[in-house]
């Protein structure tokens, strides 16, 4: 008899675990991205239920080759977490990625992503997370690409410092004869 009252209670456990992952729910979600003037905002705000996962991917195009700084916040409202960022990376068209790095987690969920030296390619930003509340949540982000001059591009350039040094050092010697 003792043993059919553990089974049962055993049973009763499993079934409460299945039943609450059940409800858990991929609402993730793809949207393109247009870089305009080097840089663009972008975030998501979303009603969910407790124990939904994400994997939100934000596609963009680098036109030539570039330096990218982004990031991403989450902060909850009050004293209580309603949302954790468990990964931001930069992934290329290869599938070759870069990670970020968690500045902070808790309340307030913080990543920073830096890299130089980006070549012309389609990319996308991957941001994982977990809904921790069935209210509103959100988080938000910046993505921020300086132009790099291609290396032919200082060339001219020091060819062109060449050329206005030797003419200066011409007018200077013509003025002295």
């Amino acid at each position: 008899m003792h043993g059919k009252k553990i089974f049962a209670a055993v049973a009763l456990a499993a079934a409460s675990l299945a039943a609450g992952s059940a409800y858990a729910a991929d609402v993730s979600q793809s949207k393109n991205i247009t870089l305009t003037g080097g840089t663009i905002d972008y975030g998501r705000s979303l009603q969910a239920n407790a124990g939904d996962t994400f994997s939100d991917r934000w596609n963009f195009t680098l036109g030539g080759t570039g330096d990218i700084g982004t990031g991403v916040v989450a902060v909850s409202p009050g004293l209580v977490d309603v949302i954790s960022i468990t990964g931001f990376s930069l992934f290329n068209s290869a599938g070759l990625s870069l990670g970020g790095v968690q500045q902070a987690s808790g309340l307030a969920d913080v990543w920073t992503l830096n890299t130089s030296q980006l070549v012309g390619d389609s990319y996308y930003l991957l941001i994982t997370g977990t809904v921790l509340t069935s209210k509103a949540i959100s988080y938000g982000g910046n993505l921020t690409v300086t132009a790099v001059p291609e290396p032919a591009t200082y060339g001219m350039l020091l060819a062109g410092l060449g050329v206005a040094g030797f003419l200066a050092r011409r007018r200077k010697d013509d003025k002295a004869a």
